[in-house]
């Protein structure tokens, strides 16, 4: 299978969420249309956060699939997008906005990974992440 680019990525978001349009929409309206990878992350953030605030679990569920599904089959620009602009910035939102612990269940393998990670180099232990522990 050939890595998906930025380019493909953002498509695939499109065609899979199309709840997500208005966020994105709204972010290029703001900024303009000549946006990375890394910043286009920005708005599937902010889609993310609505969602596990909804407590859709259903979504919340596809959300971290799909996370998971370009972890594993992106190209290293998608792959580094959804961990540094998706991931840490779910990360950074919680306490305060969102709780780790009402999606944390859904994170796959390479995202449990990528988050202790992160939160080892921080130097901090995210609750709910480290739960279930291998």
């Amino acid at each position: 299978m050939e890595r998906i680019t930025e380019e493909r990525c953002i498509e695939l978001m499109k065609e899979k969420f199309p709840k997500l349009l208005p966020y994105l929409e709204a972010y290029i309206r703001y900024f303009g249309s000549d946006l990375g990878i890394y910043t286009q992350m920005i708005p599937v953030g902010n889609y993310a956060i609505d969602v596990i605030k909804s407590e859709d679990e259903v979504e919340i569920k596809r959300i971290f699939d799909f996370a998971e599904f370009l972890l594993c089959n992106g190209d290293e620009s998608v792959q580094n997008a959804i961990a540094t602009s998706f991931l840490e910035y779910l990360m950074s939102k919680e306490p305060d906005e969102i709780q780790f612990t009402k999606f944390a269940k859904f994170l796959g393998e390479q995202a449990i990974g990528y988050c202790r990670a992160w939160d080892k180099f921080n130097g901090t232990r995210t609750e709910g992440l480290w739960d279930n522990e291998d």
